[in-house]
């Protein structure tokens, strides 16, 4: 079986890992978080979605995409996850922003609370 797998880094000494997320062809990275919902521990993936599909507001167990002090970055393998995660909705009208959030089998998706620069 194919799969992905997907780090929760709450960047408080704790880590959710999910080693196993079925991989299919054309799986986005949105799609494999709601997948780790269903596999213990699981996570609580929550979000809203603009006129045009793409992913706001997005939490994960329970923690906003933008949060004080904090946001949470997204990376697959050693890139940047797009600015934009996309939705069935939102590749409808922009199908060209559907290959950059979508993941391979063997992919590694690493979620990461990051803090804000201190100021000087």
């Amino acid at each position: 079986m194919n799969t992905v797998s997907l780090t929760i880094d709450y960047s408080n000494g704790s880590q959710k890992s999910f080693l196993t997320i079925p991989w299919s062809n054309h799986l986005t990275i949105l799609e494999a978080l709601q997948a780790a919902e269903k596999i213990p521990p699981g996570l609580v993936v929550a979000f809203a979605s603009s006129r045009n599909g793409s992913v706001l507001n997005l939490s994960l167990d329970g923690v906003p995409m933008e949060s004080l002090p904090g946001a949470w970055s997204l990376w697959v393998n050693d890139r940047p996850a797009p600015d934009r995660l996309g939705t069935t909705t939102s590749f409808g009208f922009n199908p060209e922003s559907r290959s950059e959030n979508e993941v391979k089998s063997g992919d590694h998706i690493f979620a990461k609370r990051v803090a804000p620069p201190k100021d000087a």
